[in-house]
């Protein structure tokens, strides 16, 4: 059988001009020498001109560099394969000699030095729209703007459908422009048909569940799935293909990125015909940056491929039980994951930073650590060990899904109803008692299992409020339901796949004050998700307690990057472009920029302090490319940033 390519159903063919209007001009004549054209005449002219954009903001994307000689008042479309940067093009043929440092600092300013202005000219397929966009740091005038705008509209075919991308609110429309010119990244977000999440390819077999079937319908470790919906959890699969859009850091990518399984979201989907034909059956799933295709498959194939992934090499986790007294995040660091888990030693890293100003960055106040010590203890004291032991030796319980999720529930009962040691109980009331001003905390679970080289855990394990004034919500109850949370069904799978040694597992826990009514709350990952080696975070923000990664009733975030200089932080000069608003926002900015410019401040010199390790070694990849994934919220009475969570990405 064929592949299916969803290409196919997005309108590639309209590069071969069956959707677009007759050209007015004929097309050039073109050889595989050229290296631009002066103008676009036809479809074809831009097929031949086209390549990918540089930033992946959006799928199914073509686009075209350009450049404007305002010393000769030439335009050129620039053949972009052979030159995916405009400094290539504007040094080897047009001869420009100043050198790349002198190029970006001068060409992309506006004190009158300039000789070029420069532009990406993008082709979004399924919403037929062409739009002139610029560098984010480039200080075009308007007038520039403008100008370009003009001699661009007088050279290509399509100057009915060429637009202004307007990133934000206050982005002026340039004189002389009809404000019909400009097009909302909402709008052009709203017309993508489809989303590649996490690349790769994969072989399962491909079943079908809606929102209401999904809670109820058993899923093996070899399906693939596909729904009209986000769903809030993820059974272990071979990857997931869904009818709704998803944002880079919604649980689903998040899991799959942590997984290594293909994800991708295309609104027909659900009910494509082509797609329908192959539920139920033993597919091969393939997600590329701007298709993905999907076909019948070969048993042998798919047992091979699973067999490859069975044999990654497994891992023993540090596991420390010598510290036996409550912790203050003062006496931990990032040093201090084997006793006390990594959610924990991370926070406590964060409290060590000073910012240029001296003053730390905000933290929930009142924070302290329960090292797993005392986890180990209960068991012990319970006799709960043994139980724990049976389940791992026992290759019939772990490899059958049934007796696995009863034999685990069984467990997390026992660890809830087993008593907690008075001692544990009066010393963590003490110290809550010492934090004035808060009656409620959060206790958050903090493992071996979560944050390590491979494997983050994310969402796998519960967080729980405990009161001092609250009979429903007892100090004790709090901690043993994060104790237990270590031992539910889908973190054990996802523990298994990692090839992890369950029984070297334990649990911390990590207790701040519990935040009262948020005006907003987001997850920043510190780099460009959607282009390498260049200076920004991506971050996603939604109203109130509203979820970022667990979205409900299609509710989508405010997603942006926040651009940066290369010389930051002595020009804190950033530039936020956003590539969608909230849903639940009128789709108007959350954020005020004075917020964001500290937010950002925050996030800069998280990023720093984990780049570098003790003594200064380099821990990762290059700095831009390096990440942390942090959460935070923003207080509804005070609008203060509170940073809630860092982990590497």
């Amino acid at each position: 059988m064929n592949p299916y390519a969803l290409a196919l159903l997005l309108g590639v063919c309209i590069l071969a001009g069956c959707q677009q209007k007759p050209a007015t001009l004929p097309c050039t004549q073109k050889t595989p020498a050229e290296n631009f054209l002066s103008a676009l005449s036809c479809p074809s002219d831009f097929a031949f001109l086209q390549g990918a954009p540089l930033s992946q903001h959006f799928s199914q994307v073509d686009a075209i560099k350009l450049v404007y000689d305002l010393n000769t008042n030439n335009l050129y479309f620039i053949h972009t394969e052979k030159y995916p940067f405009h400094y290539a093009f504007c040094s080897e043929v047009l001869h420009y000699s100043n050198g790349l440092g002198q190029f970006n600092t001068v060409e992309y300013g506006h004190k009158g030095m300039r000789r070029f202005l420069l532009a990406n000219l993008n082709h979004y397929r399924a919403s037929q729209i062409y739009t002139l966009e610029f560098f984010a740091d480039d200080l075009i005038t308007p007038e520039q703007i403008a100008l370009l705008y003009q001699k661009t509209g007088e050279r290509v075919y399509f100057k009915d459908k060429l637009y202004l991308v307007k990133h934000a609110d206050d982005d002026p429309v340039p004189p002389g422009l009809d404000p019909a010119c400009i097009v909302s990244v909402d709008r052009l977000f709203a017309n993508q048909q489809y989303q590649p999440m996490v690349t790769g390819r994969t072989y399962g077999y491909l079943q079908k569940a809606n929102k209401f079937q999904f809670e109820n319908q058993s899923f093996s470790a070899h399906d693939i799935l596909l729904t009209d919906f986000l769903p809030n959890d993820l059974p272990f699969c071979q990857g997931i293909i869904t009818a709704a859009f998803q944002t880079p850091l919604a649980h689903i990518n998040i899991l799959s990125y942590n997984r290594k399984t293909p994800n991708c979201a295309y609104k027909k989907a659900w009910n494509d015909p082509e797609i329908q034909k192959l539920v139920g059956k033993l597919v091969c799933y393939e997600v590329l940056p701007d298709t993905f295709y999907i076909r019948e498959a070969r048993q042998s194939d798919a047992d091979f491929h699973w067999a490859l992934k069975a044999k990654e090499p497994g891992r023993t986790l540090a596991c420390d039980l010598t510290q036996k007294e409550l912790l203050d995040i003062g006496q931990i660091d990032r040093e201090s994951i084997p006793y006390v888990g990594a959610k924990a030693a991370n926070f406590a890293e964060i409290d060590k930073i000073r910012l240029p100003d001296n003053r730390k960055i905000p933290l929930p106040e009142g924070a302290f650590a329960i090292p797993f010590y005392f986890y180990h203890q209960h068991l012990v004291q319970n006799g709960l060990q043994a139980q724990i032991d049976a389940i791992l030796n026992s290759d019939s319980i772990c490899y059958n899904r049934s007796l696995l999720e009863m034999a685990l529930n069984d467990l997390r009962k026992k660890i809830n109803a087993a008593p907690l040691d008075p001692r544990l109980l009066k010393k963590v009331t003490d110290k809550l008692k010492s934090t004035k001003g808060y009656s409620d905390f959060r206790f958050r679970s903090s493992t071996n299992a979560e944050d390590i080289q491979g494997f983050t855990g994310a969402g796998l394990y519960d967080s729980k409020t405990g009161s001092l004034t609250r009979a429903d919500k007892s100090i004790d109850e709090a901690i043993k339901k994060v104790w237990a949370s270590l031992w539910s069904l889908r973190a054990f799978e996802e523990r298994m796949n990692a090839h992890i040694d369950q029984s070297s597992l334990a649990m911390g826990v990590l207790v701040h004050r519990a935040f009262g009514a948020e005006e907003a709350n987001g997850v920043a990952i510190t780099r460009d998700l959607y282009r390498a080696d260049y200076p920004a975070f991506t971050v996603n923000t939604q109203i109130g307690e509203s979820s970022v990664v667990l979205p409900e009733n299609q509710a989508t975030p405010e997603q942006l990057l926040i651009k940066y200089s290369r010389k930051y932080p002595e020009n804190d000069k950033f530039i936020f472009e956003y590539i969608s608003h909230s849903s639940l926002n009128d789709y108007k900015p959350i954020m005020q920029d004075a917020e964001l410019r500290t937010l950002t401040n925050y996030l800069y010199a998280i990023k720093e302090r984990f780049y570098y390790a003790r003594g200064g070694v380099v821990l990762g990849p290059d700095f831009y490319n390096f990440a942390m994934d942090i959460e935070f919220k923003l207080d509804k009475s005070t609008r203060k940033i509170y940073i809630k969570q860092a982990r590497p990405y």
